[in-house]
């Protein structure tokens, strides 16, 4: 009994300590030190009970890491680099005051915190729940009811019916239940070395890319159409001004009405390019802003490139056809970078190519380079221009310079 006695009283004089020490401390303020942060990560018990401004850090980073926001792996990543680049600097006590306001306003009325995320797309949160990594073998169109077509031919064409229960698959017809009070969602997967067209059941047409996948409705039945996007696809869109058209990737957003476009969005890439060549559309992305973001209207011939890693957008006027040009069976270059042609090539022929002399990444080349070609014959045009031979070995394609 008076060992238990003994150590209250040893807590309350701990407890005391603490709060003499930092009781001018506000919520904000304890999450901008390291120290005390570690502490509340550590679930140490005097931080629990000493002091309500410690209670309020710790359900506000509890809110923060808790597993049920609805964040993408790069919002995650994205979020996790922030927090740790800016946690002692002037801008983090101010983002932190702004986020503690929410946080205990979310706490105090008792709305969950998977709210503190809205208006997250269905569809996204449907590519988020049926992952596909492979990207190797035939493309593959998956239906409704898991059903998975094989297609063999390298470059394909899918066509929707208004329906969107009859597909024309090549030369081939199948059938698919759809019910119109539901969303089905079907998704093509392109591996690399191969491309497909599809025509959506909006008539809308769809030039998906070389390790790409795509996924969207058999049939828009909601008042607006959405597809998800991972790799590169030309979007021509079907105007419809009661159902605008949303192409959502893991970074950005980008709303049409009608138009002509391509976006860029690799995994492997650290930057998701949007380039518009007729029409207008609206790009929304994340800002440096903690979980806000911003609008950008695009005119033809603008390029934009969002950096997840900055989360800032760089605009400039481009020649629209040398990013759209792939889905006419060539590329266009005006002094594109041979690093960038072989990033390219690789992926368009399902090929390792390899540079032995790293200088050769700043040199350039200009003219269209046609698919229809081989890989060694494609490279080995540029190779007339920039001095440099190509041979195979091992199944790769190796540059060296003359």
């Amino acid at each position: 009994m008076l060992q238990v006695v003994s150590e209250d009283k040893t807590t309350k004089q701990n407890c005391l300590k603490m709060e003499n020490k930092h009781w001018k401390k506000k919520a904000e303020d304890i999450l901008t030190d390291d120290l005390l942060v570690e502490k509340i990560k550590n679930e140490d018990p005097l931080i629990d009970t000493c002091d309500e401004e410690y209670i309020k850090a710790r359900q506000i980073l509890g809110t923060l890491s808790e597993k049920d926001v609805v964040f993408t792996h790069s919002q995650k990543e994205f979020l996790g680099k922030r927090i740790v680049r800016t946690i002692a600097t002037a801008k983090r006590k101010l983002l932190l005051i702004r986020i503690s306001a929410a946080a205990i306003l979310l706490l105090v009325i008792g709305i969950p915190a998977t709210l503190m995320i809205n208006g997250v797309p269905e569809i996204k949160a449907y590519v988020q729940n049926n992952p596909i990594e492979d990207l190797t073998g035939n493309t593959r169109l998956i239906l409704s009811g898991d059903e998975e077509i094989q297609i063999k031919s390298t470059d394909s064409r899918i066509a929707y019916a208004e329906n969107g229960s009859d597909v024309r698959v090549d030369s081939n017809q199948v059938r698919q239940v759809v019910d119109v009070d539901k969303v089905i969602y079907n998704t093509v997967i392109v591996p690399y070395g191969k491309r497909t067209q599809i025509m959506l059941s909006d008539s809308s047409l769809v030039w998906l890319n070389s390790g790409s996948k795509l996924v969207y409705p058999a049939f828009f039945a909601q008042e607006k159409r959405e597809v998800y996007l991972e790799g590169e696809a030309v979007f021509n869109v079907a105007h419809d001004k009661n159902k605008p058209f949303h192409v959502i990737t893991h970074d950005v957003e980008v709303k049409v009405l009608g138009t002509v476009f391509d976006i860029s969005a690799y995994g492997d890439d650290q930057t998701t390019t949007t380039v518009l060549e007729c029409g207008s559309v609206e790009m929304k992305y994340n800002t440096s802003s903690f979980l806000n973001s911003s609008k950008l209207t695009m005119t033809p011939g603008m390029k934009a490139v969002y950096s997840s890693t900055e989360s800032g957008i760089k605009q400039t006027q481009v020649k629209a056809r040398l990013y759209t040009s792939w889905k006419d069976g060539y590329i266009a270059c005006e002094k594109q970078s041979l690093v960038d042609i072989i990033k390219k090539l690789s992926r368009y022929y399902n090929v390792s190519i390899q540079m032995n002399d790293q200088t050769l990444a700043d040199e350039t080349f200009t003219g269209n380079l046609d698919f229809r070609n081989s890989a060694t014959q494609v490279l080995a045009i540029i190779a007339e221009f920039i001095n440099v031979k190509v041979e195979t070995v091992d199944d790769k394609i190796l540059i060296t310079r003359i």
